[in-house]
This record gives structure tokens, sequence and C-alpha cells, in this order.
């Protein structure tokens, strides 16, 4: 097969689109073209041509999740979930993953470090480790974060003085605050201490 024209795609000009013996074959991203000297007038084999469409994919996928990723830091597993949802294989999804290990874009233990400190503000450790599983976070790097990480011991107090502002002082709102920072995965012994403060036994 003889490559018969390279065009810059009209929308993307970081894209061209590539013809083969004529006809429109695929479109590559410009960077593979120039990394691998394809040129017009040069003939590519079938094995050169795949090659060329897996590097092209990787330059995709790699470009989709820099772009997923630049907002908020995201999990290995979130990532990952996303590339399959864009349809790309496991060999090129653990290529973008390696990838943005090197660059330090992707580190689930300083993920889940940014996490504890953006969400202890209002929640326990119970709270804060099963939000991170849900991310797929392993339960051994959730447990060694969370061990050399120590939580204000006034901030339960701090959560439970907001809920418990102009609210009666009775059984059902004791109830109902015990019940409140559960949910927010503080440990119970801490929650009947903390709530003793509030309320007469």
């Amino acid at each position: 097969m003889k490559i018969t024209k390279i065009e810059v795609q009209k929308k993307n000009k970081s894209r061209v689109n590539l013809y083969l013996d004529g006809e429109f074959n695929c479109g590559l991203s410009l960077e593979t073209i120039v990394k691998n000297g394809i040129k017009e007038g040069r003939e590519i084999t079938d094995e050169q041509l795949e090659f060329l469409k897996i590097e092209g994919e990787k330059e995709v996928a790699l470009s989709k999740a820099i772009k997923y990723i630049s907002k908020f830091q995201k999990t290995e597993t979130e990532l990952k979930t996303y590339l399959k949802k864009k349809e790309f294989c496991d060999d090129i999804i653990e290529y973008v993953l390696d990838k943005l290990k090197i660059y330090g874009f992707v580190d689930d233990k300083i993920f889940a470090q940014n996490y504890i400190k953006a969400k202890t503000i209002n929640q326990g450790k119970r709270k804060l480790a099963y939000n991170l599983r849900k991310k797929g976070l392993k339960d051994d790097l959730i447990d060694s974060v969370l061990d050399n990480f120590c939580q204000d011991e006034n901030q339960i107090e701090k959560v439970a003085t907001k809920y418990l502002q102009n609210k009666p002082r009775d059984i059902k709102t004791k109830q109902r605050a015990y019940r409140y920072l559960a949910s927010r995965g503080y440990e119970s012994s801490n929650i009947i201490s903390c709530l003793n403060n509030f309320f007469d036994e």
C-alpha cells in the first residue's frame, strides 16, 4: 500500500487523515505521523499501519485522560472506568496509567491524603474509609493513610454544635443527633461522649 495523501483535519489541526492508494483509511494524531516519519509516497505494510493506529490510540487516550483529571484529582480505578467507557482496550489503558504515574498525575496514596484533609471537617474515619473504598482504593492503603492521620478531637463537637443549633435539648433530638453523627462516620463511643456534653443525663 502507498500513502497517497496526508491531510490535516479541518476541525482538529492536531490530527490528520491518512489516505492509502487514493482512499481514506484512518485518522491519526499529527504527533504520531511526525514521530514515525510518515510521508506521502511512502509504502506501508499492514503491520506498520496497525502499529500506527495503536500509537494513535495511545495519544488520544492520554489526551482524554489528562483532560479528565485536569479539574479534579482521580483515583486509578476512576480513571480506568472512564477510559473503559470510552472503549479503549486494556493495553492502552495500562499505557496511559503508567504514563500518568510517571508524571505524578495519578497517585492513590496522595489522593487519599488530600481527600481526608478536605473532608475531615465534617466526616469521621468510618465515613472517610467508606467513601475512599467507593472510589476504588484498597483497604490496606486506606488503613495506612488513616493510621497516620490525626483527626481534631474537637471536630465532632463542632459538627454537633452546628447540627444542634436552635434545636430543643430533648431525648428525640439527642437520638436524631446520634444518628446524624453516626452517618458522618464518627465512632459510637465518641458520639456518646460528645452528646453528653450537650444534654443533661
